[in-house]
């Protein structure tokens, strides 16, 4: 089945500065922790980042920082964004991620140019009063109603992509006896309401290979500063993948330094970028094992120093190396 070489590039909406135009108007995301952003020195606020934005603390859901950064993602060569959604306001409450990532995803499909495309990664599905369950069944109806019908969003053969994180198929594992067959029952019922989504799980397990339309994983740091050689992983999934026509999409990604964060265990995970060393040999891997689709880790995810965006301590190298990257991928 033909899926097309696309690479998109996760995103993260849950900034906001007080002179920000978006929907919060307020420090958000970068002074989590207790960090000050209101505290310069030198030049640079406070922030739990262990980079600096080139461009300085933004507000995610402004107008000029969406179309900044879709400018910036289109000269990397990236077909598109994969945002960090927290769930409709009305349904999560008043949180800034939720408000932030609904108001600036809503804004992507708005302005993005028509070969740019747009998807959510699906990041939890327990909050509120009701069960995970029928949260999960009433957020992927009401993603399909509010967002999917939109022409700028990502669709495979019509049908519209929605990528499920980790923590969410977590989440359904722990809510019921069979996860694989709840996942079956899901789509079942949502296919006899008319609902044809295109579901990427996180996961490289083979198990769920026949529940969802494609699978990926989050982050590779996870086995590589375990030593775990991801090379025969990926190939695993994506044999076992297109063997039934289905999708593989492989994640590559320059390095992680959550140090000023630590969550969740408060131990430093740290993969260094190696002047652009682990990116590069991310991508050859990732190359390796025949993916439909990359994925990059990350576009904006500056608390665990995984961005490509713009920074001062980069400037645009890894657009650079995005863009190249990328053109290897479709060309080969």
């Amino acid at each position: 089945m033909p899926y097309g070489r696309k690479v998109l590039a996760f995103y993260y909406a849950w900034y906001g500065t007080p002179w920000g135009t978006g929907v919060l108007r307020e420090w958000a995301g970068w002074n989590i922790y207790g960090y000050d952003p209101e505290k310069v020195t030198r030049g640079r606020r406070e922030t739990p980042t262990p980079c600096y934005p080139l461009d300085g603390l933004y507000d995610s859901s402004s107008d000029y920082t969406v179309r900044r950064h879709i400018y910036q993602a289109k000269q990397a060569g990236l077909d598109g964004f994969i945002v960090s959604w927290w769930g409709f306001p009305d349904r999560v409450g008043r949180g800034t991620s939720a408000r932030s990532a609904n108001a600036t995803l809503r804004k992507l499909l708005e302005i993005s140019p028509e070969d740019f495309q747009i998807t959510l990664y699906y990041e939890t599905a327990e909050y509120g009063g009701e069960s995970v369950l029928t949260n999960l069944r009433e957020d992927l109806r009401r993603i399909a109603d509010e967002y999917c019908k939109s022409p700028r969003w990502l669709k495979v053969e019509g049908r519209p992509v929605v990528v499920v994180y980790g923590r969410v198929m977590e989440q359904v594992r722990r809510a019921c006896e069979d996860d694989v067959e709840e996942w079956r029952a899901v789509r079942g019922e949502l296919e006899t309401e008319g609902y044809e989504l295109f579901l990427i799980g996180d996961s490289l397990d083979p198990e769920y290979v026949e529940p969802m339309d494609g699978l990926h994983t989050y982050n590779p740091i996870g086995f590589t500063t375990r030593g775990v050689d991801l090379g025969p992983l990926y190939r695993r999934a994506a044999e076992a993948l297109h063997e039934r026509g289905k999708l593989f999409a492989a994640t590559v990604t320059p390095g992680f330094d959550h140090d000023k964060v630590r969550w969740p265990s408060g131990e430093r995970l740290l993969e260094p970028r190696r002047d652009g060393g682990y990116y590069i040999d991310s991508w050859d891997v990732a190359l390796s094992c025949d993916p439909d689709w990359i994925f990059v880790t990350s576009w904006n995810e500056w608390y665990e120093g995984s961005q490509i965006e713009p920074s001062v301590e980069y400037g645009h190298d890894y657009i650079t190396l995005t863009r190249q990257r990328a053109r290897m991928f479709r060309e080969a």
